[in-house]
């Protein structure tokens, strides 16, 4: 998948395996201070590929490739945490390996050629 990833998207830098404390933050709790097992609903969790703009280091789209026994309840409630922090995160569906198309008919959208490419890089997406 990394391989296929770096092939669709050469403009960017594309991370494996990163850890959600790596890019999110604790949200802040009106009238107490920030506790360590604030972090614990997300900090191990792990995304699959952190896509990057290697020119500014911002982070363009979080690409989660979905299992077989993914739970689409969970699926929901993490990618609402991930676009409050405001990420884009595509998700390419469980089933059969997927297939080089399939990979470019979802994170296609992120090549810079791509019409709505603009409105990634301005992080005026959502997921």
């Amino acid at each position: 998948m990394l391989s296929q990833l770096e092939r669709i998207l050469p403009a960017y830098r594309i991370h494996a395996q990163v850890a959600m404390g790596a890019l999110l933050k604790a949200p802040a709790i009106p009238g107490r201070r920030p506790l360590p097992s604030d972090r614990n609903a997300f900090a191990q969790k792990i995304i699959d590929f952190v896509v990057e703009d290697p020119a500014t280091g911002q982070v363009v789209a979080l690409l989660e490739v979905d299992g077989r026994s993914q739970d689409p309840v969970k699926d929901r409630a993490r990618d609402a945490m991930t676009a409050t922090a405001g990420y884009l995160t595509l998700r390419i569906p469980a089933g059969t390996r997927p297939t080089f198309d399939d990979v470019v008919q979802i994170a296609g959208i992120l090549r810079v050629d791509h019409p709505s490419a603009q409105l990634h890089s301005k992080g005026i997406a959502g997921s």
